[in-house]
């Protein structure tokens, strides 16, 4: 097991497979590591994958304080699994949901850092303030479901299945990614859903100044990423849009090969 220690002492977990270019994954909230188990072989190939887990997430720290859950913090912890994974070598930047808007701050924060991004079912944010009181309410929802039933009870709900396991929740990949989330405690999961998924900025107005190449992904089930997909399309300077037939929120885990083709394609152009 390896570590990144960040700014603010927490430990966070990451993992390393490959060699070449650094391609660093980030996964939607509350998910891990272990979500992105079936691109190892294909990315490693090529690049070295680095995956790793949010804080309060999996077999990273969980903090207790909830003001240690902030956008900022999770920023910072990147960072540090940049640096211990890759020595901060400019590399590619993965992310789903979450993970792209944290992609996103990262590579407005360190342009120099990120060589391209890859975007999947992930939006800039929200321009109108009951838009984002609306994504608030939901991970408040999501939240209390956790405190109330469990992480087992949770992922028995349609929408946490369709949201972290995929469109088959019986497959190998789900599997890995269930067990993943079971890693985790629900406090920390809940913390990170209140201070760092909840109230995400607005990034619209900043899109223009990433001038990294950008391939944006997102499922044609997923209709709630569809026009945030077209949006960052527009206003991304490199933008390349794709609609992936039959693949929902979880698009690695829906359609894999797809996924990782597609991927592969566009990091090999850059």
């Amino acid at each position: 097991m390896a570590f990144a220690v960040s700014a603010d002492g927490t430990r966070i977990f990451y993992e390393t497979a490959g060699s070449g270019p650094p391609i660093l994954l980030q996964t939607a909230s509350f998910s891990t590591a272990r979500h992105w188990e079936g691109q190892i072989e294909a990315f490693s190939k090529h690049w070295r994958i680095v995956t790793w887990d949010y804080r309060g997430h999996g077999r990273s720290e969980a903090p207790k304080e909830p003001g240690r859950y902030t956008l900022e913090h999770v920023l910072e912890d990147l960072e540090a699994v940049h640096q211990a994974a890759a020595g901060l070598e400019p590399g590619f930047l993965g992310g789903l949901s979450i993970g792209g808007l944290v992609s996103l701050c990262y590579a407005l924060a360190h342009p120099d850092r990120v060589r391209a991004l890859v975007l999947i079912n992930t939006g800039p944010g929200f321009r109108k303030p009951e838009a984002l009181a609306g994504w608030r309410r939901m991970l408040e929802r999501a939240a209390l479901r956790m405190e109330e039933r469990g992480l087992v009870g949770y992922l028995e709900g349609r929408r946490a299945r369709d949201e972290i396991l995929g469109l088959d929740p019986d497959s190998e990949a789900a599997a890995c990614a269930r067990a993943g989330t079971l890693l985790s405690s629900v406090d920390g999961l809940t913390r990170f859903a209140r201070g760092v998924a909840g109230p995400v900025p607005n990034l619209i107005d900043s899109l223009h100044l990433i001038q990294a190449p950008t391939l944006i992904l997102v499922g044609a089930l997923d209709r709630a990423f569809q026009r945030a997909g077209e949006v960052m399309a527009a206003k991304l300077p490199e933008a390349t849009h794709r609609l992936v037939p039959d693949a929902g929120h979880v698009l690695n885990l829906d359609r894999p090969a797809e996924f990782a083709s597609a991927v592969t394609e566009f990091l090999a152009s850059v």
